[in-house]
């Protein structure tokens, strides 16, 4: 899971208004078969890039997602499904999907025999997925606000001497 985290962390920012999803295939030995991301709207989700970088060699892995496999026909498909058709045996997940339309993955994965296992790693995944997950639970964007002020509560020199109270770097930062 930690290697999944670590590519969906690599796309956070790069995706639009999806998810940073990261997956990992693993054979019956634990050794890593392929691995894939989201990359964005009208992408392959992580499982079906996953997938697709095994070039035949998925029957019987274990995917370790960083999000509950999707059960929705969007842009594109239903990953539980492709999952499903592909010959996965076990599916690990970090994180639920809260998204009700596209929710259910981990059910019809597990009504086809297929082991599901949610949870792993969820508090490390959650920060990771922050931002999207704010979206969808609170329903409203993630934000963070930067503000600089003085001891007397203003945001610049009251005699208009000076632009900036706060520093190059802070600004940077922001």
């Amino acid at each position: 899971m930690r290697r999944a985290l670590e590519l969906a962390r690599a796309e956070v920012g790069s995706t639009g208004s999806n998810p940073a999803v990261g997956c990992v295939l693993l054979d019956a030995e634990g050794t890593t078969v392929a691995t894939g991301v989201h990359r964005g709207p009208g992408t392959p989700h992580a499982e079906v890039d996953a997938l697709r970088r095994a070039r035949g060699r998925h029957r019987g892995t274990t995917a370790v997602v960083t999000l509950e496999p999707c059960d929705h026909q969007g842009r594109t498909g239903p990953c539980s499904r492709a999952l499903i058709e592909a010959g996965v045996r076990r599916v690990l997940y970090a994180v639920a999907d809260p998204n009700r339309v596209a929710a259910g993955g981990a059910r019809r994965l597990a009504d086809a025999g297929v082991e599901v296992v949610g949870g792993v790693l969820g508090a490390e995944a959650e920060a990771v997925l922050e931002m999207w997950l704010t979206a969808v639970r609170a329903g409203r964007p993630f934000v963070t606000w930067k503000f600089a002020a003085t001891l007397d509560g203003r945001s610049a020199a009251a005699d208009g001497s000076a632009r900036w109270i706060s520093s190059a770097e802070s600004r940077a930062d922001a």
